[in-house]
């Protein structure tokens, strides 16, 4: 009798997946069970499946997380074998690899799922309103500010709106600014932070220097919110997500609404399948993650989610090869950057994470009047150095 599964992911609910979990146990006899998790809160609830080694057999994790989970030594390896079985390496999109295996390390913890970009949304008519053309006002960080600047002076409501919080979007969104002024986050071997150099705190101010076009109803929003904000409100001009939003936009919307590139490399993540060290079903696991990979799998829940199928034969069939909003997306895979992977990257980027709400808070406080630079350095050159003690053990 083919065993259980548990199976952990990414989803407010799984109504989304639980067809293809339907059609799994049709081909296989081999039952799923869905543990749902948010984005927010899921690297702490998975370390807590590291440490104890109970929990799922499979799991969703972040394009980051891998380094700290094989450092616990909590995850399988996928041997050369179980690579051939989901169609060799070239099945998968070449750059998604990066994200499976240690700086320095060749052995296979994770296989890709779903990917995406950071992109920029905007409406169009506000645009033209404030008598902006988009594609020269998102090229860099300075026209980017400038267009901001215009479309306030045009009265748009919202002219800009991000999560402010506690939230790890705000590294990914900050990573494009960062890289566009030639800056980065740590040295290439993961030992040491740069983010308190200069190139990066210039990236870093830029961005958050954006924070005087947040108006005061949208200067505490958190995870997803400004999504909703941007779709529910008419006067929002622009706002920085991931493809699942046009997926989520209103026909009226869609009319209107334009996805540019951000002013610098866009984030590239996804989602990425491991098999857990504990689960005694190695095979059976291995075999769901075989059937999450294939094309038809791969079509179905990408537009679920609004991601983009990591099988780049997924790529030339309807929606990505016709909508020139998924278009977009390819795009910004294509000129986008992944982060290393090392071992305490996790740890780095929830300490980052939490001096970026640090950050906001300072600005927010008082847009115009803050020292910028002097919170700045306050909040990031220390944790800098702190983290530099522990990046240089692992």
């Amino acid at each position: 009798m083919p065993a259980d599964l548990e199976f952990s992911i990414m989803a407010p609910n799984a109504a989304g997946i639980q067809p293809l979990m339907d059609r799994f146990f049709d081909e296989t006899g081999i039952r799923v069970r869905l543990r749902l998790l948010s984005w927010d809160t899921a690297w702490s609830d998975l370390i807590k499946v590291a440490l104890y080694g109970d929990g799922p057999d499979v799991s969703e994790i972040g394009s980051t997380w891998i380094g700290d989970l094989v450092a616990m030594q909590s995850i399988r390896p996928f041997e050369q074998e179980h690579i051939q079985a989901l169609g060799g390496k070239p099945h998968i999109l070449p750059s998604a690899w990066h994200n499976t295996r240690l700086v320095g390390d060749e052995t296979i913890w994770a296989i890709p799922w779903l990917v995406g970009a950071r992109l920029v949304f905007y409406r169009r008519s506000l645009f033209r309103r404030a008598g902006i053309d988009a594609a020269s006002a998102l090229a860099n960080a300075s026209s980017f500010d400038q267009a901001l600047r215009e479309l306030q002076r045009a009265r748009v409501g919202v002219p800009w709106t991000v999560p402010t919080g506690f939230t790890h979007t705000s590294f990914l969104n900050i990573a494009s600014w960062v890289w566009g002024a030639g800056g980065d986050f740590v040295t290439p071997d993961g030992k040491r932070t740069v983010f308190g150099q200069p190139e990066a705190l210039r990236g870093v101010r830029a961005y958050f220097s954006l924070g005087k076009y947040l108006p005061p109803r949208v200067r505490n929003l958190n995870g997803l919110e400004p999504d909703k904000q941007f779709l529910q409100d008419a006067e929002t001009a622009l706002t920085m997500s991931g493809s699942w939003l046009f997926q989520a936009a209103s026909a009226h919307l869609l009319d209107d609404l334009g996805a540019a590139l951000p002013p610098g490399p866009s984030f590239v993540g996804g989602s990425y399948l491991v098999v857990w060290k504990h689960s005694p079903q190695a095979d059976a696991a291995r075999e769901l993650v075989h059937f999450l990979t294939r094309i038809p799998a791969q079509i179905e829940y990408a537009q679920v989610v609004g991601l983009l199928p990591v099988v780049p034969a997924a790529h030339k069939q309807a929606p990505f090869a016709t909508n020139p909003l998924w278009q977009t997306a390819l795009r910004g895979l294509e000129m986008g950057r992944a982060f290393p992977v090392t071992r305490s990257w996790g740890l780095m980027e929830d300490r980052l994470a939490a001096a970026l709400a640090g950050l906001w808070r300072d600005v927010l406080y008082d847009p115009s009047g803050v020292d910028l630079d002097a919170a700045i350095s306050r909040r990031l050159v220390s944790l800098g150095k702190r983290l530099d003690l522990v990046l240089g053990q692992s």
